[in-house]
């Protein structure tokens, strides 16, 4: 008994146990964790919650017969993965693969050497470039200008949604995903997902949907005033409006003695750059007050219903134009502003619109505001955008060169005959897309090396065999990137290619931080890093896994070292149970057959933490003083498996005398 965990993990490598075969009986799973983002020393941040209930599920599910396709890597953008020197910079990749894979050894993971995919590699690289291009050439991807959020340096730009960091506003040309086209299935999938209202309403958030507000105005000349309102909290301080000659015929709301005027601002000869006054007003239709109309060829929308208080410009033009002003904002707060004081301007936006559509001088409807994710980056490293740019701004695939990787130098290195035009773009593929592209193309890992396309009629039958994720578990943070991207792109390619597929997605876990015992977040900042192979080594793989999976999920996660030895210490009590004798008599009977239905229903309702607190007290409370049977002893074992793997083969080995390993074995009928 106590075999070294390298003892089984080399059985398990030898006996191939996860590896996903070409089985056409077995019912498939698909399983997917998170990738752990790699540092110089592995689990650092004990973020392991989300790779361990992925590999619980694949040792259950396998040992009940399924072929299960669980992949695991080590997310290495960011790194200088790519770079073509592999002798030097590839050497510290290396090193860093080879800690997380010890690491996710130690604990258990499952991997199939030729299935386990390190996104270091140039054939996942170029699957990456591959779909990135594809993307483009059917027009989804697309380059041009894009609000982002930007730092100082102008060295990082972020997208505005996924990203509420507090850097500078800013507008760039780069790539970015078009989805306004592909919406109302993205909506759909949402609402099908296995979601609370709050996470579903939270992922329709990211299409930005607002209400805009149509108000009918009165003219002092008889006229009537129509317009659509984007932000309707602007009429909570009306105090003029311009037209904008370009979108309307302003002679209908201008008094005719005006005329002269209004043609001699529009002329070459103008000196005005406000505006010209039309001689008429509008009536706010709530208070009845007169609203002064202005033409203009300062603003760049039809109508513009002024706010000093949201504008500071406004404030600055109205002064300077003697314009009446009121100040309808204190502190935060509406003011002089009849049902809306005392309200947050926030707060005010929906109450505005309900008051105007309640006295049926006003209409609002839904609309979307946001239809691009930025899809590049500036940095250097990571997945270099597959496309060279010429002296025209004209774009050039790299299709036929992938993958497109940087030499030493930081030069593009691609064949020795390349004739591309131009130069290279800078920056790389960002974090959105190859997070939110990797569920789908893990699917296409038959055999590592091959690179397939995402709409390939191959990908479509095998998006199809695996009938989406059976569990997805990912960190909170992360659900835009892990959720939201995906189904978009599995969007994108059901409309190109005419088929209904397959929930991408049946089951999520959303996985809480894990924070030190003051509370803090455990960051390279924070200076409280951990020395996760140490950790393994004074307690065990098998005590972790137990201990980082019997707490909530949703739960903060506060690591205490403290209760992960007492897990080590009922590790070993378990041990021991398994030493003394079996009892002849089935005196737990009842209480076993509830333990067992109590497990079996928590693998229903897919929920670990209800499974490891019943196993842990059911050994503490049931088992402390009593013995059971052997075949209940061997049920306990396959109950135990999946949180203690090395464990459990040590027992079935030794007590057991099993001819396989309990890996092989069936689960409990």
């Amino acid at each position: 008994m106590n075999k070294d965990s390298s003892y089984w993990i080399k059985e398990w490598k030898t006996s191939k146990n996860f590896r996903v075969e070409n089985d056409r009986i077995k019912p498939k799973s698909y399983l997917f964790s998170t990738f752990p983002k790699t540092n110089l020393f592995g689990f650092q941040d004990l973020n392991v919650r989300p790779l361990l209930v992925g590999d619980f599920f694949s040792r259950y599910q396998r040992m009940d017969g399924y072929n299960v396709l669980f992949p695991t890597g080590f997310d290495s953008i960011g790194l200088s993965s790519y770079m073509e020197n592999k002798r030097h910079s590839n050497a510290i990749n290396d090193d860093i693969s080879t800690i997380f894979e010890e690491q996710m050894l130690s604990l258990g993971i499952g991997m199939d050497d030729q299935k386990t995919i390190d996104l270091k590699h140039e054939d996942f690289l170029t699957s990456l470039q591959l779909a990135f291009i594809e993307l483009y050439e059917l027009g989804y991807i697309q380059y041009g200008l894009i609000d982002v959020c930007q730092d100082k340096s102008g060295k990082k730009i972020l997208d505005t949604y996924f990203n509420k960091k507090s850097l500078f506003p800013n507008k760039v040309k780069a790539f970015y995903l078009d989805i306004s086209g592909i919406r109302e299935s993205v909506l759909e999938k949402i609402d099908a997902l296995p979601l609370d209202n709050t996470l579903s309403q939270n992922l329709k958030n990211v299409f930005a949907p607002k209400k805009s507000l149509t108000i009918h105005f009165s003219v002092t000349n008889g006229a009537k005033l129509s317009y659509n309102f984007k932000e309707p909290e602007y009429i909570g301080g009306i105090s003029f409006i311009l037209l904008h000659p370009d979108y309307i015929d302003f002679t209908e709301y201008t008094l005719y003695e005006e005329y002269p005027a209004i043609e001699l601002y529009l002329s070459e000869d103008n000196t005005n750059d406000f505006g010209v006054f039309t001689g008429s007003y509008a009536i706010n239709p709530l208070t009845g007050k007169k609203i002064p109309i202005f033409i203009s060829v300062k603003y760049d929308c039809p109508v513009y219903v002024a706010n000093p208080y949201l504008n500071s410009e406004d404030r600055i033009t109205a002064q300077e134009e003697g314009l009446p002003i009121i100040d309808v904002v204190q502190n935060g707060v509406f003011i002089e502003s009849d049902f809306l004081n005392g309200l947050p301007v926030e707060e005010g936006r929906d109450l505005i619109m309900d008051q105007f559509v309640s006295a049926d001088i006003g209409t609002y409807e839904s609309y979307y505001s946001k239809d691009k994710i930025l899809m590049s980056s500036l940095d250097s490293f990571g997945a270099l955008l597959p496309f060279f740019i010429d002296n025209e701004e004209e774009l050039h695939s790299l299709k036929n060169y992938l993958p497109f990787v940087l030499s030493s130098k930081f030069r593009p290195v691609l064949s020795d005959d390349i004739e591309v035009p131009g130069n290279m773009i800078s920056g790389s593929i960002n974090h959105i897309f190859s997070t939110g592209i990797l569920s789908i193309l893990s699917i296409l890992y038959d055999n590592v090396g091959a690179s397939s396309s995402i709409f390939s009629m191959d990908a479509i039958k095998n998006y199809q065999l695996w009938k989406g994720i059976e569990v997805l578990t990912i960190p909170q943070e992360e659900v835009y990137e892990n959720i939201f991207v995906p189904l978009c792109f599995l969007s994108i390619i059901e409309k190109e290619k005419g088929v209904k597929l397959p929930p991408l997605f049946r089951k999520l876990e959303l996985v809480s931080l894990t924070y030190d015992d003051e509370y803090h977040k455990i960051t390279r900042s924070n200076n409280n890093l951990f020395d996760f192979s140490i950790l393994l080594k004074k307690y065990s793989g098998d005590a972790c896994r137990m201990y980082f999976l019997s707490k909530p999920l949703h739960q903060d996660f506060i690591f205490n070292e403290a209760e992960l030895a007492s897990m080590k210490n009922l590790k070993k009590s378990i041990e021991e149970f398994y030493t003394k004798p079996f009892s002849e008599k089935d005196q737990l009977k009842a209480s076993f057959k509830e333990f067992v239905n109590q497990c079996l229903k928590a693998l229903e309702d897919k929920d670990i933490y209800h499974y490891v607190e019943g196993l842990t007290d059911f050994f503490k409370e049931e088992l402390w003083n009593n013995d059971i049977t052997y075949k209940q002893g061997l049920v306990l074992l396959k109950i135990i498996y999946p949180v203690c793997p090395f464990l459990a083969e040590d027992i079935y080995r030794d007590v057991f005398h099993g001819k396989y390993l309990i890996s092989d074995d069936g689960w409990i009928l």
